[in-house]
């Protein structure tokens, strides 16, 4: 007797054993399909956040989009090619997908990533290096620009010295015409010149402590500069350890001989470095720009700076010398004019003493006239016989109304002769009030001239370049 038929027919396995086999097997394809998802996510493009889902239908256009397309050619032959545009040709499989990007490390993926590194430090240090060397030539510009403003500043620091020596000379000039004497204190064109040269030296002096005080205010803006500028080439200059630094020669290189012209458009023919754009990550900060922009404004400001300094310092020489010629030639000119006067005074002193020596003999002999004309005063003198009690004039006397004019005579004579001593007497007088008046006025004019010599020397002294305002000021306490 056989097995029992429902054993013969159907399945021999159990159901059980079936349906873990159907799982298993279910199971191990959506795992391969889920892996060959996953190891293709590897190779795809990263979905964007807030991407929508792809569909079924984009999903298939897309991968219709990638399989090769039909080419009928001219003969008839049906021939297969790729699309066109970048991508992967599996030519097996007849698929081209576009380029995808790994998202996960290959092997040679550091060494790429090296690579790339590298070049992205050497591209940032050159451009660090060409904004150091811009920066590191701005610094040079303006420390020139420093010194400059400073050897300026001394030259008008020194005239400003000039001229204060020049108004305490002329304060000095005006005292010491007042020494002298009152006769020769008439207001002349000297004083008039010292007036208009104090007026002008105030001026002068007001304009050069202006220009001193703007000068300083830019010579402080130009220190701020430089020290920024400074601090920003050692800042930037730190990722430059590994380059050889020519700073000059990058300038060159790059086809910029000057630091201030990066900004200007370059010569179709000339290929040049642009200034590139600030960014505050990036070799060329927004304070390299402020910097460097500081620098060029300060730069051109300097020339006008400068320019106007220099004109300031010719003209207060000029007016100085100016002023000191036109009072040396008038103080000389006063000077030939008094001792012109001096002279003659002289001649009219001498002249006087002649007339006084006339004077006096004649007032002499006048007096010795008038002695004789009252008669001897003894009688051993020959002339007793002119008296009029000789005897022809008794005798002639004799007679009435017989009187002798002889008397009368006399008596006129003598009053005459009174009269000639007393007027020649006041003459004698005058000449010698005249005598002393003559000498003091060649005394105070004497005295003038020396003052206005001791001026002239003065002036003389204080105009020459070696003397300095200590040794003025010195010589006025002294």
């Amino acid at each position: 007797m056989g097995p029992p038929a429902h054993l013969l027919s159907g399945q021999v396995g159990a159901e059980k054993w079936h349906k873990d086999t159907r799982t298993t097997v279910q199971d191990t394809t959506k795992l391969t399909k889920y892996c060959g998802k996953e190891a293709l996510d590897l190779w795809r493009p990263v979905r964007a956040p807030g991407e929508p889902e792809e569909t079924p239908y984009e999903r298939k256009l897309r991968k219709d989009s990638w399989k090769f397309k039909l080419d009928i050619l001219a003969s008839g032959e049906v021939n297969t090619k790729p699309p066109e545009g970048p991508g992967v040709t599996l030519w097996k499989s007849k698929f081209k997908p576009p380029p995808w990007v790994t998202k996960i490390a290959l092997s040679c993926f550091r060494d790429f990533t090296n690579t790339k590194n590298n070049e992205f430090v050497a591209q940032y240090t050159r451009a660090t290096r060409l904004v150091v060397s811009r920066l590191r030539q701005a610094f040079i510009e303006i420390n020139e620009q420093v010194k400059t403003l400073v050897r300026v500043r001394e030259q008008l620091d020194a005239t400003l010295a000039k001229i204060r020596q020049s108004l305490i000379t002329n304060k000095q000039s005006q005292a010491i015409r007042e020494h002298r004497p009152t006769s020769e204190k008439i207001s002349d064109k000297v004083d008039a010149l010292m007036k208009w040269e104090k007026e002008e030296f105030l001026k002068t002096k007001a304009k050069l402590e202006g220009m001193m005080a703007m000068s300083e205010d830019h010579l402080k803006q130009l220190g701020t500069c430089r020290q920024t500028l400074d601090m920003l080439c050692g800042e930037r200059g730190r990722v430059l350890d590994l380059l050889p630094q020519p700073l000059r020669m990058i300038l060159l290189e790059a086809g910029r001989d000057s630091w201030l012209g990066l900004s200007r458009p370059s010569s179709p023919w000339v290929e040049r470095n642009q200034t590139p754009t600030p960014d505050p990550i990036g070799p060329f900060t927004p304070e390299c720009e402020a910097a460097l922009e500081d620098a060029r404004r300060l730069t051109f400001l300097s020339k006008d700076v400068l320019l106007k300094l220099q004109e300031v310092i010719h003209e207060a020489q000029n007016i100085r010398n100016t002023a000191h010629n036109s009072i040396e030639s008038s103080l000389q000119g006063k000077r030939d004019e008094t001792l012109c006067h001096k002279e003659r005074l002289d001649m009219a002193l001498a002249g006087t003493r002649g007339t006084l020596h006339r004077c006096q003999r004649f007032q002499h002999e006048m007096r010795v006239t008038r002695g004789m004309a009252l008669g001897p005063e003894s009688s051993k003198y020959l002339e007793t016989r002119e008296k009029l009690t000789r005897p022809v004039v008794k005798v002639y006397q004799r007679h009435v109304g017989t009187q002798l004019p002889e008397p009368a005579i006399l008596n006129q004579s003598t009053a005459e002769l009174d009269r000639s001593i007393v007027e020649t007497e006041k003459n004698i007088q005058q000449l010698h009030g005249t005598r002393r008046y003559l000498r003091q006025c060649i005394h105070e004019k004497q005295t003038g001239y020396e003052v206005d010599g001791s001026i002239k020397r003065l002036r003389q002294r204080r105009i020459h370049p070696r003397t300095c305002l200590q040794e003025t000021l010195q010589l006025v306490y002294t």
